[in-house]
């Protein structure tokens, strides 16, 4: 059935989707993916402790680390794909003086997804699209029903993946970050 809709919804470019969301209230949460403009149900409260507490985190470590950096709760982002996505991950990193705009960030370093089960059908494409943008160093998958991060870093020959759970040591030299799994997950039912 989403099949049939989606085939008779039509396209949208990323500009005429950003034109047309200047018309609905600033509550409303939508991101465009796949040409559909999408309408985001309020997130629940541990996946808005999760990524309060991972921008939290990082914008500690980054003050101390690298201060023209910053970690942002819902920004949007200015990706390239051959289908139209315009996407607000989580959280993302980026350098103040190279992103004017105060909405979208044209580069970003780290970007995070706290996992719902709506992501299971698009999360896989997200991935590929944030690690085709030629400044982003970092990707987090963050899961919402155990404590388990996917950290996926760029090397020089191409992605590693690594999964990490409650015990390790989440690790980002590049932001300043180390704290353990369980930090992430402060706060909640299953911290």
């Amino acid at each position: 059935m989403v099949g049939a809709l989606r085939q008779n919804t039509p396209i949208l470019s990323v500009a005429s989707f950003r034109m047309w969301l200047e018309s609905r209230p600033d509550e409303e949460h939508w991101e465009l993916i796949e040409g559909v403009p999408t309408m985001m149900t309020p997130p629940n409260r541990r996946h808005q402790r999760l990524a309060s507490n991972l921008e939290s985190l990082l914008n500690a470590a980054l003050k101390r680390h690298n201060p023209a950096f910053a970690a942002y709760h819902d920004i949007g982002v200015n990706v390239v794909s051959t289908v139209p996505y315009d996407p607000e991950p989580d959280v993302a990193v980026i350098r103040e003086d190279e992103n004017p705009d105060p909405r979208y960030a044209d580069r970003f370093y780290l970007v995070a997804e706290v996992l719902s089960e709506s992501d299971k059908g698009v999360i896989d494409g997200k991935r590929e699209i944030y690690r085709a943008h030629a400044s982003c160093t970092c990707i987090l998958l963050v899961q919402q029903d155990r404590q388990e991060i996917a950290v996926d870093t760029r090397a020089s020959d191409g992605w590693r993946t690594r999964v990490l759970t409650g015990a390790d040591e989440l690790v980002l030299q590049e932001f300043g970050l180390a704290c353990p799994v369980r930090d992430i997950y402060r706060d909640t039912v299953i911290g």
